[in-house]
């Protein structure tokens, strides 16, 4: 991956992070919320052209139904990140930064091309999530080491 495309991925990378959280390491939890939102445009292909709020309101409606079903995925709170914004406000500032830098930006708005990248992507994202979550790690341990100096 070009330094340009591993950018956008590790950027998409944590904005998930801010969506759902894998409950393990498993290949598949890591990447639910990239594969729902690569599922969502490629299940589009019947439709008429969508435009680009479209496409938004459908990945951010798949990526918050997939983290509220199942156990492969939590919400963190609001608390936790330290934000105002809600569930709903953050998947669609993930929905919104997938389509307008992976469908649009790397892929030219063609939902084949997604199809045919998607799992060289994916691997990007899956790399991209787990230093989100060793960053995440590393930095509460900082935060409860600060906590027990004081």
């Amino acid at each position: 991956m070009s330094e340009q495309v591993s950018g956008i991925i590790d950027e998409l990378a944590r904005l998930a992070f801010s969506v759902g959280r894998p409950r393990s390491f498993k290949q598949y939890a890591v990447e639910r919320l990239f594969r729902e939102s690569v599922k969502t445009v490629k299940n589009t292909g019947t439709m008429q052209i969508l435009s680009r709020d479209d496409y938004v309101s459908l990945v951010s409606g798949r990526v918050q139904k997939a983290v509220s079903r199942g156990d492969q995925l939590w919400i963190p709170s609001r608390e936790k990140l330290g934000t105002e914004l809600g569930l709903g406000e953050r998947a669609d500032l993930f929905a919104a930064f997938f389509v307008d830098k992976i469908l649009y930006d790397l892929c030219d708005g063609k939902p084949g091309r997604l199809k045919k990248i998607s799992n060289n992507l994916s691997d990007g994202f899956f790399a991209a999530t787990l230093r989100e979550m060793r960053n995440q790690k590393s930095g509460t341990e900082r935060l409860d080491e600060q906590k027990t100096e004081e």
